[in-house]
């Protein structure tokens, strides 16, 4: 082991391991000898909603404006609403009502839509997802080199990411493109498939829906009255759809979290442990989403089910670091969602579609949702959280590129790593056996080149560094600098930074 030679004993700092004076200054080789500087360096059937829910219709909710409408990213189900299995094939419609409020308190926000397919068993599949902690976190499909360019980057059926075709045909203002055979896109005339027009009895607010039932209401209230009964009537489809039908359902109650969202202190949210989420307890079925963005605007979505019942959740912090992959949260937006799901098995449909079976057998679903959401601020980018506390990792010589990374004796903190003598000295020890290997073996090999390591090792002084440099080849002072050089300007700028000259 070569010796740690450190600035009292000579002009420059020595690198820890091959007693590094260089004799010429980095980047200048005008003159082979002795500058002395180192050069380192996530009836109906009345059931409490088991609906995975998506993004629905938008609101003032920062969590990304999700209301859990399931009517949004297709409607394939694969199991009944009340755990069952499906009673073979059928068509499906899903209504939504819901309201979002923030925790602060303020204007409620009122979301309604509605949805009906052909075929509930060729419906859009709900997206990929990965188990983290009990909770599901949103997958984002990564295609490495990336797609051609009539291509796009999408899960296949088995969630794998992969490229796949645009549906990029020419179309007509009365066609739609879709893919009558694989990779092969055409046009077809747009066809309808619906229940006509919806009339809404006992809603606090008016509500009526024509296809393709686009909702717009400036009503500070919500669509339903909670655990109060209400009604729809469809008057049915005009071409292919859903025959009339009138059903009745029973709004959700209402999701209070207590203590609020809001209330949450920042050691909860942002600390070590699980964030703790509490409500009124009551007898719906409650989805807590958590949607986190790190220090370099990654964003990532977190679900968890909970049992509504007992009042309390603890969101685990496993699943809120792995939505940005354990980078730094700046940002996370919790929502609170309760819903109801009346589900009913006995409508019937009409009509034809082209390319499409329309199930004679309809199934309606009828959900009644209640959201509360509010959105936590966490440290400024470049800072992370110690010990509860919001810490600038980047300059931080106690927590120096992350949480309890401490730099050694005087070394400060530069853009999150360590500098000073004990840094760079402990790197240029690491580079012997690792990126500098190869110099460093290179200079041991070579007998001059091994004696002028020797001789500037002992040195104590410039006069004795002057000395070793006499009458050695400058072929022997380039091996024993390319060591120095190696160090200083590709394994340890950072820790090194200010010590090369």
């Amino acid at each position: 082991m070569k010796h740690t030679i450190a600035p009292p004993r000579a002009a420059a700092l020595l690198a820890a391991g091959i007693g590094l004076f260089s004799l010429t200054a980095c980047g200048d080789d005008s003159d082979p000898l002795l500058s002395a500087s180192a050069t380192l360096s996530a009836g109906p059937t009345s059931n409490p909603g088991t609906s995975n829910p998506s993004s629905g219709a938008s609101t003032d909710d920062p969590t990304g404006g999700t209301t859990g409408d399931p009517t949004e990213g297709g409607t394939g189900d694969t199991e009944d609403t009340t755990g069952e299995p499906q009673d073979g094939p059928h068509a499906l419609g899903t209504i939504f009502l819901g309201e979002s409020h923030p925790a602060a308190g303020g204007s409620i926000s009122p979301a309604v839509s509605a949805s009906f397919v052909p075929d509930a068993g060729t419906g859009a599949g709900q997206g990929c997802t990965e188990s983290v902690a009990g909770c599901q976190l949103a997958l984002v499909p990564d295609c490495g080199s990336g797609c051609d360019a009539d291509e796009y980057c999408g899960f296949d059926d088995s969630c794998d990411a992969t490229c796949l075709r645009i549906c990029d045909a020419q179309c007509g203002a009365d066609e739609v493109c879709y893919f009558p055979a694989p990779n092969t896109p055409g046009c077809k005339k747009i066809e309808s498939f619906d229940a006509g027009a919806l009339t809404f009895l006992g809603t606090p607010i008016a509500i009526t829906l024509f296809p393709p039932y686009a909702f717009m209401s400036d009503d500070n209230a919500a669509p339903f009255a909670p655990g109060g009964t209400a009604k729809v009537q469809a008057s049915g489809a005009s071409n292919a759809g859903f025959e009339a039908f009138e059903k009745e359902f029973t709004g959700t109650a209402f999701i209070q979290t207590s203590p609020k969202l809001d209330a949450l202190d920042f050691a909860q949210v942002f600390g070590d442990g699980p964030l703790p989420v509490r409500w009124t307890p009551g007898d719906g079925e409650v989805t807590i989403t958590a949607t986190v963005t790190s220090s370099d605007f990654a964003v990532g979505t977190v679900t968890c089910k909970a049992d509504d019942a007992s009042g309390k959740f603890d969101l685990p912090r496993a699943a809120l670091e792995a939505a940005v992959d354990g980078d730094p949260a700046v940002n996370i937006a919790v929502s609170v969602q309760r819903q109801r799901v009346d589900v009913y098995k006995d409508l019937a449909t009409k009509g034809e579609l082209t390319g499409v079976t329309v199930q004679p057998v309809g199934h309606l679903r009828i959900v009644t949702s209640s959201t509360e959401f509010h959105a936590f601020q966490g440290c400024n980018p470049g800072e992370a959280v110690c010990n509860n506390t919001c810490v600038d990792v980047q300059y931080d010589a106690a927590n120096c590129g992350g949480c309890g990374k401490a730099c050694s004796g005087d070394d400060s903190c530069i853009e999150g790593t360590c500098n000073g003598i004990e840094a760079c000295n402990a790197c240029a020890a690491d580079s012997m056996t690792g990126g500098c290997k190869a110099e460093n073996d290179a200079c041991a090999a070579n007998a001059a080149c091994k004696a002028l390591e020797t001789c500037i090792a002992g040195c104590q002084d410039q006069e004795c560094l002057y000395m070793c440099g006499m009458n050695v080849e400058t072929a022997t002072i380039d091996l024993y600098n390319a060591q120095i050089q190696c160090l200083c300007d590709e394994v340890c700028v950072g820790e090194c930074n200010g010590l090369c000259s």
